[in-house]
């Protein structure tokens, strides 16, 4: 086979964008499946809290989380009003993507506790809640940003 000799290099990015788009499906995917730990939402102290996993195929810094919206009965809780609880320490979901140093076991299970006290009128019996993740990979695996979402709508419970 002939070695190629033009002036530009042999054009990988659509394969590699391609490789991006596979890897997204896959992994977005199995945090669909494996993201929410709890199929309820329930009162906790002066809110409501939900669980989740890290989906991730391995451990992680906390910075990683660089966004986490929910939406529940179609209300976005705001930023300010979401806190991730992990082994005990709560951290405004604003500041986690500078948590370095808190790593989240790979299947580790965190609270993720819903403060704003609008949802004391959305919620219901039964819930469908939106969540939209962005988690930033620790290895580049050509996804934009390095970052891989997870964006799912389920049915909750909720559990007074």
């Amino acid at each position: 086979m002939p070695i190629e000799t033009s002036d530009h290099a042999p054009e990988t990015n659509r394969n590699q964008a391609d490789r991006a788009k596979q890897g997204i499906r896959v992994f977005s995917g199995l945090g669909q499946r494996d993201l929410l730990a709890s199929n309820r939402i329930e009162a906790a102290g002066s809110g409501w809290r939900m669980l989740i996993r890290n989906p991730w195929y391995t451990g992680t810094h906390l910075s990683t989380v660089s966004s986490m919206k929910i939406e529940v009965n179609g209300h976005a809780v705001p930023e300010e009003n979401t806190v991730i609880s992990l082994r005990g320490q709560q951290i405004p979901i604003a500041y986690a993507k500078t948590m370095h140093e808190l790593w989240w076991g790979m299947g580790e299970v965190a609270d993720v506790l819903l403060t704003d006290p609008a949802l004391g009128g959305v919620l219901a019996e039964k819930n469908a809640v939106h969540v939209d993740i962005d988690m930033r990979t620790t290895f580049s695996y050509g996804f934009p940003d390095d970052t891989l979402p997870y964006r799912l709508t389920v049915e909750m419970e909720f559990e007074k």
